[in-house]
């Protein structure tokens, strides 16, 4: 009897040990990609309600956002910063019970795919919808378009590299693009 225990025991061992594995091998990629979905989302929502500061967390410090023309609108942790204090000027309302600037603007993500390109390296798309309210006639859809980004893991955070912002309706200059 305590032999045959021994190998039932033994056998489920094992049997766990090759879940465990299988498991753990497939669950890098899916928390890889969990990971970059999540900051495709905190995106929008750091930019609407986060700090400039907050923003420019979400990329790395040599990040680069160009438009469809491939012309470069920012580059660098501290443009990224004069980018989301430019959009909390332009869009600015009241503040939020802890002091942070509330936009009236939202960034709606959508549409999300991620490929993973090697161990600490991605690419992926998304869609965006951004919306403002404004003065005269309340909600109003500043641009409709689809972010083409570069992610890299660094200190085992995903952060983007690139973004290229492409829109299908908006203003299409340059100067327009950091509400985008």
């Amino acid at each position: 009897m305590r032999g045959r225990l021994g190998g039932i025991v033994l056998g489920c061992t094992l049997i766990g040990a090759v879940l465990s594995v299988s498991t753990a091998a497939t669950a890098g990629p899916t928390d890889d990609r969990l990971q970059i979905y999540e900051l495709m989302d905190r995106y929008g929502v750091v930019h609407d309600f986060g700090t400039p500061e907050e923003y420019a967390a979400l990329f790395t410090p040599d990040a680069e956002i160009a438009v469809a023309s491939g012309q470069t609108v920012a580059k660098g942790h501290d443009a990224l910063v004069a980018m989301a204090a430019k959009d909390h000027q332009r869009f600015g309302g009241a503040p939020t019970a802890d002091g942070k600037a509330a936009l009236i603007m939202r960034h709606v993500i959508s549409n999300r795919l991620v490929e993973l390109t090697g161990k600490d390296a991605a690419r992926g798309s998304s869609y965006v919808t951004t919306l403002i309210k404004t003065p005269d006639n309340g909600l109003a859809v500043l641009s409709i378009g689809r972010y083409e980004d570069e992610y890299v893991r660094r200190g085992g955070v995903w952060r983007i590299a690139k973004r290229r912002i492409l829109l299908d309706i908006g203003d299409q200059k340059p100067s327009c693009f950091p509400s985008f």
